[in-house]
């Protein structure tokens, strides 16, 4: 994420310092309070923006989102064939666990906070659907020739995709051997050509 400046607006610099103490402390732990203390604005300018907690983390769920989809999809696009695209994918998971865990842990705790909050569960799905898409789109041709997935909509296959990479990444961020945990990633990605 962007770093602050004196020369942030006063909206932005608390986006910014709400992204930074939610992926550090988790939704739960964090109050609007600490937000503002921490971006050294007054409580009421925050409320002024961001109504309250669920309106702040939802903008920073749409920024994080717009970052996963633009990375995924430079990813996706800087490499031609299916089978480097999907070891583009791959290492693109594989990179932010390793280096940026933050942004990984600030998505687990919104899919944990989106099994409680209408609002949230509603954007989680409409980024699983767009996470789909992106993959179905640079796949399309390979899920489409593949034997394997004969009988199966390319969006079935995306879907089963984006599960796996996630699931393991969940696992991975989770678990305390790490560098060895990333095989589970190469087995994905060997299981999936």
């Amino acid at each position: 994420m962007q770093q602050k400046t004196d020369k942030t607006n006063p909206s932005e610099k608390i986006l910014i310092t709400a992204f930074e103490c939610l992926s550090t402390r988790g939704y739960a732990n964090v109050s609007m309070r600490n937000i503002a203390e921490e971006a050294g604005v007054a409580l009421s300018q925050l409320t002024y923006y961001y109504k309250n907690k669920e309106k702040l983390f939802i903008e920073v769920i749409n920024m994080m989102t717009l970052q996963y989809l633009h990375e995924i999809e430079g990813n996706l696009e800087s490499v031609t064939g299916e089978k480097e695209k999907l070891a583009s994918l791959v290492r693109f998971f594989k990179e932010l666990i390793r280096d940026k865990p933050k942004l990984l842990k600030l998505f687990i705790d919104f899919i944990a906070q989106a099994l409680w909050i209408p609002s949230f569960r509603e954007q989680l799905d409409s980024l699983f659907t767009e996470l789909t898409e992106v993959i179905e789109r640079n796949l399309l041709t390979y899920m489409k020739i593949n034997k394997r997935y004969l009988g199966y909509s390319p969006q079935t296959v995306a879907k089963l995709v984006l599960g796996a990479l996630l699931g393991t990444s969940i696992q991975i961020i989770l678990g305390s051997d790490r560098d060895s945990a990333f095989e589970s990633l190469n087995l994905a990605e060997s299981l999936l050509n």
